[in-house]
């Protein structure tokens, strides 16, 4: 045969194949090498290198058909296209299915997806794939069978991964609904106008629109490389970013070297502008997020560093909670015991010389014991480990108590208590230490602060559900600069400080006690004209999840 048609028939389109073929096989390739070392050979690396080398493989095998002039070269590289086609389809669902979900596949869906290439293969294999090959065109008969085959898989792919798209889409969240849709997107891009551009071509027989097709590349491989540098698919930083842009505008730009046509150049052209534009922003992109980065793994480690030294002080602060109530409050309370018990006699006559230094001992040590007894309290509340526990109480006995031990506090500075009780007909729950706690510092709070012969309104109201109590004084209240600050640990109100001795932790406490009971506590002042303090208890403490459980 004088003249070689396999040469002659394709001549005009031989650089266009090299530059829709050649470029995309070299960046293809790069990004595939640096991606599979850069993370180690991950899982998703070795997918992702599975779908771009099955899908180089066929622009190799389909470059060679195109431009070679060997007729037994074109038809054996045109005779498993098909069948590298349905490979390239499948791991690429497979590489979009292993995005959208983060986790890989089962085996029965591995093998699923291996099944539904093997009719391909073994068309392939046994040489059904061409049915004659036409040396005189250089045009070869596709099997019918495998072409209806392949554009069903083709079809079945798009349809399956719009589907885990859009489902995995609504589930995900931030930069996870970002990376489904970018690679979605450039999925649908490639395999939607590859799949639309080769069935028209059959049909039509103008099979140089497949070449065109290929434009879409540029565009595909930027929105995938985009994914995994600038959204952290596969976790790549800056330097990836980097060299990707670079390979992609260099291998764009080389192609001037060897383009003739003025057509191909204006082409070559646009795509070498649109890549140049692609990789500046990419490499913006990639040192903001690096940036960015940086700085969050810079707090993170002082975050951790910061959080390790509050779980030494908590440690610490435990201990010391610990110290505190085994080896000081247990020589104190004996103190106590022992010191009262000389004063009432119990081991003899104490001499007259000795009974005001014994009584100075017991009352240094009950202050002691208070202070003890405050500063857990207060550690308690801050650890979140003020746990009551509920009795039943008849408040009726309780505020007779707490006003009988308040009684020389009253007669010192003469000052009455101004009753209005409407006290509840049932017994109410309450922790029979905090509960007086909040009584009793309320109380004293108010005759504390009273004028020498003034008066304390004490009133107190049964509900439906609750109780309430109001204790209002007649001294000199509490400025509006120090109102938001009352509750505060160690706090004292600036026009007290001279007045009154107190360490401030008084309302901290009973605030903290009327938390842990369910109740709430609130006041009203008004400085020169005095303050009240109001709480409000459930006869019913909230019970815990446990013991709901229990009961």
């Amino acid at each position: 045969m004088d003249i070689n048609t396999c040469f002659e028939t394709t001549q005009d389109y031989h650089t266009i194949a090299f530059y829709s073929h050649l470029v995309p096989i070299f960046v293809t390739v790069a990004v595939s090498f640096f991606v599979l070392f850069k993370s180690k050979f991950s899982l998703f690396s070795k997918v992702f290198s599975l779908f771009t080398a099955s899908f180089c493989l066929w622009l190799l095998g389909d470059v060679i058909v195109w431009t070679s002039s060997d007729y037994n070269l074109v038809s054996f590289f045109w005779a498993p296209l098909d069948y590298i086609n349905i490979i390239f389809y499948l791991s690429g669902a497979y590489f979009f299915i292993l995005i959208a979900k983060g986790k890989d596949l089962s085996y029965l869906q591995k093998i699923g997806l291996l099944a539904l290439s093997l009719p391909a293969w073994w068309i392939t294999i046994t040489n059904q794939s061409i049915m004659t090959f036409y040396q005189p065109v250089c045009e070869a008969e596709n099997s019918k069978f495998l072409s209806q085959y392949k554009l069903l898989i083709e079809i079945l792919v798009i349809m399956l991964i719009i589907l885990v798209g859009v489902n995995e889409w609504k589930k995900g969240e931030g930069t996870k609904r970002l990376q489904i849709l970018t690679v979605l997107s450039a999925l649908l891009l490639f395999f939607g106008v590859f799949s639309i551009t080769e069935y028209i071509s059959s049909q039509t027989g103008v099979y140089e629109i497949n070449l065109y097709s290929l434009f879409v590349l540029p565009v595909f491989l930027f929105m995938i490389v985009f994914s995994i540098s600038s959204l952290e698919i596969l976790k790549i930083r800056l330097i990836g970013s980097q060299l990707i842009a670079y390979v992609l505008v260099i291998m764009v730009g080389s192609q001037f070297f060897f383009l003739e046509n003025t057509t191909n150049r204006m082409l070559t052209l646009i795509t070498f502008f649109l890549s140049l534009g692609f990789g500046i922003l990419l490499i913006r992109s990639g040192k903001r997020e690096s940036a960015a980065r940086e700085k969050i793994e810079k707090l993170a480690v002082e975050l951790e560093t910061a959080n390790n030294q509050l779980k030494e002080l908590d440690k610490q602060k435990d201990q010391l909670l610990s110290f505190v109530s085994h080896e000081l409050q247990t020589p104190v309370s004996a103190v106590l015991l022992i010191t009262d018990s000389m004063m009432e006699g119990t081991y003899g006559d104490v001499p007259q010389d000795m009974k005001e230094p014994i009584e100075l001992m017991h009352r240094t040590s009950a202050d002691l014991r208070d202070l003890v007894a405050t500063i857990l309290d207060v550690s308690r509340i801050d650890l979140n480990r003020l746990f009551v526990d509920p009795k039943e109480q008849n408040l009726e006995e309780v505020i007779t108590d707490i006003e009988k031990l308040l009684q020389s506090s009253l007669d010192k500075k003469k000052v009455t208590f101004q009753k209005h009780w409407n006290l509840p007909k049932v017994p109410l729950e309450m922790d029979q230490h905090y509960g007086r706690i909040i009584i009793q510092n309320l109380l004293s709070n108010a005759v504390k602060y009273s004028k020498e012969g003034g008066v304390v309104d004490w009133t107190i109201e049964a509900g439906a559900t609750s109780w309430t109590m109001h204790v209002r004084d007649h001294g000199c209240g509490i400025p509006k600069a120090d109102q938001e600050k009352i509750f505060g640990k160690g706090y004292r109100a600036s026009n007290v400080e001279k007045l009154r001795n107190g360490n401030g932790f008084g309302l901290y406490i009973v605030h903290g006690a009327v938390e842990a009971h369910g109740g709430r506590i609130w006041f009203e002042s008004k400085e020169g004209e005095g303050t009240q303090f109001s709480i409000e208890m459930p006869y019913k403490m909230p019970r815990k999840e446990e013991e709901k459980k229990a009961a």
